[in-house]
């Protein structure tokens, strides 16, 4: 027990250390800290003639004044490039110091085993998020070099009342367009397919496997191929059906068919997957509700209306919730095809984002447009969640 206490102590001041030197180079280069200013302009010179000159970072910094703190540049210049992993470091020491004086050894294990997903969840997940909000109050651009100052709300000022708004809107209604047919295609198409397919034989396993195969081919490849498809002089679409008799449009090119277009190719990739949860969720309804009701004269109608869409309902909510999400960051199938042309006709949410980033290299209104989206998403699936937990009947 004295030994772990020991420990306890050592690994609380360690902690404090190590966040104290995280914290200092948060302040110095991500926050450019005014107090601060003068000893990371001292680093950011040293860098720029490392670049140049390709050398290794040389010299030392006064930090206190009067040779008081005399420290290698090249330490601060890491130190503020790993701030955060120092400062994450520094509150697991502290963590552990904590917990060894409140549970027994035995319990620590346990949460040692532990600890490596969480540091990764925070590294990974949980910083980027609330870096993102950092760089929004910033006038971050992607050709400029450090430091980025810091400029309060005026990003957000842009994008509620400037110019801003009207993109925003425009963006964020094409993206629920593509959403709700996205949501249709999964939701009805893969319930009519699941019927279709919902026999236990050779032929529809192979049949099942053909409609559930392209879940599997890369986004960016399948768009390649389905720019020829939907090519509108040499597209095999527009070649099918002028064999009945009808002229297709030049799908990604008019601004109205466009998006249409994306969603050809979001319909043939989606469609099989929600077909296969669909059919397993179909394969868990106890046949005996089935027999009942035949005994009782509902005819198939009736079957699937009061049987198995009830029964299907956690796995609809799943498979809304999921498409939901996935549809609203649609990003890959529309830089491909139409790069959020032509015009603005696809420029959906995360294309908007990528184009502010690296067309108009405006990181910090991307950045700025990115909270705002997270905002939307987060709200939206709690709203849906809290629905469900009223209406949608986990009973099987």
């Amino acid at each position: 027990m004295k030994t772990q206490k020991t420990i306890s102590v050592f690994l609380l001041v360690l902690g404090v250390v190590v966040l104290g030197v995280g914290i200092y180079g948060w302040l110095m280069g991500d926050l450019n800290l005014e107090s601060l200013r003068h000893i990371s302009s001292i680093v950011y010179e040293a860098r720029t003639e490392s670049r140049s000159f390709e050398i290794p970072i040389t010299g030392t910094v006064d930090l206190f004044g009067e040779g008081r703190g005399t420290v290698p540049i090249a330490f601060l210049s890491t130190v503020m490039n790993n701030a955060i992993i120092i400062m994450i470091v520094g509150i697991a020491f502290i963590f552990n110091g904590i917990m060894l004086r409140v549970q027994s050894w035995e319990a620590m294990k346990d949460l040692f085993c532990v600890q490596p997903a969480l540091f990764f969840f925070m590294l990974f997940v949980y910083f980027p998020i609330v870096d993102l909000v950092r760089i929004s109050l910033t006038d971050m651009r992607m050709l400029v070099a450090d430091p980025q100052p810091f400029i309060g709300l005026r990003n957000y000022r842009w994008l509620f009342l400037q110019s801003g708004w009207t993109r925003f809107s425009e963006s964020l209604l094409i993206t629920a367009r593509y959403t709700f047919w996205e949501l249709f295609i999964t939701l009805v198409g893969g319930l009519l397919l699941a019927l279709l397919f919902n026999r236990m034989n050779k032929t529809f396993n192979a049949l099942r496997a053909v409609v559930f195969m392209p879940k599997y081919i890369a986004v960016a490849t399948s768009a390649v191929v389905f720019i020829w498809i939907l090519h509108g002089n040499y597209g095999i679409l527009n070649y099918a059906l002028s064999l009945i008799g009808l002229k297709g449009p030049n799908w990604l090119v008019q601004a109205d068919t466009a998006l249409y277009g994306v969603l050809i190719l979001t319909a043939w990739r989606v469609v099989g997957y929600a077909m296969m949860i669909y059919l397993s969720a179909m394969q868990g309804i106890p046949k005996d509700y089935y027999e009942a009701a035949e005994i009782d004269g509902a005819d198939g109608v009736q079957r699937l209306r009061f049987i198995t869409l009830p029964m299907l309902a956690p796995t609809s909510l799943f498979l809304f919730v999921t498409t939901f999400i996935a549809s609203m960051k649609v990003f890959q199938s529309v830089d491909v095809m139409t790069g959020g042309g032509p015009g603005t006709a696809t420029n959906v949410m995360v294309q908007w984002i990528y184009n502010l980033s690296f067309r108009d290299f405006r990181a910090a209104r991307s950045a700025a447009v990115s909270v705002i989206f997270f905002v939307i998403l987060l709200v939206s699936t709690a709203l849906t969640m809290a629905w469900s937990n009223r209406s949608v009947s986990y009973d099987s």
